[in-house]
Order: structure tokens, then C-alpha cells, then sequence
């Protein structure tokens, strides 16, 4: 049995994100002409590289990405999806997407809460 998580992100973002913060998730998506991190620091790991993409679709943007990560990976992993969920305009609780622990079969909703990531409970 592998220690490594699945998981699976699925976002809307509004069409007014701005293009250097969609430059940024491109990077996080392993595109070496894209900024590495929303915040620009050009020393963080691509933490989305992985199966994913960013598509433009009539009101704005989806983000999906697929990756197995580690539980050393969650600190600058929750911190990249917390500043992702506060990119959706969103109010309140905002649903990332899902997330399976090594020992489990189902994969359990991943959120943001209050501008945090909400790790399934045995995942932080």
C-alpha cells in the first residue's frame, strides 16, 4: 500500500480572474513559461503538476487537476488552494474538490473554510 493521497480538484473561476494569476495556476500545472505560484515567489514547486489544464469556457475559467500527493505536500498544497478558493468569488465554504486517503476506497469532499483548507479528518 502506497502512503500517497488521490487527489482530484475541479474549480470555476470568474472570467475576471486576472491573467497573471491564470499565468500562475498554468505554472502550478507544470507550464515552464507560466509564473510558479499565485503569489509570484518563482521558488515554489509546480504543486498541480500533474494530469490537469486550465480551460477558458463562456463565463470564465475551470480548473481541473488530478495528482497523487504526499502529507508532507498539504502545507504549501493548502495554502495554494486556500488563495485558489478565494479566487472564485465565492462566500463561505468553498468545495475544491475531493481527496482519498491511502487507506480508504471513497474519496471525501475537500473545502475551504474561512480562507482554509478543511483536510479530511486522518489527512492534516
Amino acid at each position: 500500500m502506497t502512503d500517497a493521497y488521490e487527489l482530484t480538484l475541479s474549480v470555476r473561476l470568474p472570467a475576471t480572474t486576472p491573467e497573471h494569476r491564470l499565468a500562475a495556476l498554468r505554472g502550478h500545472l507544470g507550464d515552464p513559461g507560466s509564473l510558479a505560484t499565485l503569489d509570484a515567489a518563482p521558488s515554489s514547486p509546480a504543486l498541480l503538476d500533474c494530469a490537469g489544464e486550465l480551460t477558458e469556457v463562456p463565463d470564465g475559467w475551470v480548473l481541473t487537476a488530478h495528482r497523487s500527493v504526499r502529507a508532507e505536500e498539504f502545507g504549501p498544497l493548502g495554502e495554494l488552494l486556500a488563495e485558489l478558493a478565494g479566487l472564485t468569488g465565492i462566500e463561505g465554504p468553498v468545495v475544491l474538490g475531493q481527496l482519498r486517503s491511502p487507506a480508504s476506497e471513497v474519496a471525501e469532499p475537500l473545502l475551504t473554510r474561512r480562507g482554509t483548507v478543511v483536510w479530511p479528518v486522518g489527512a492534516a
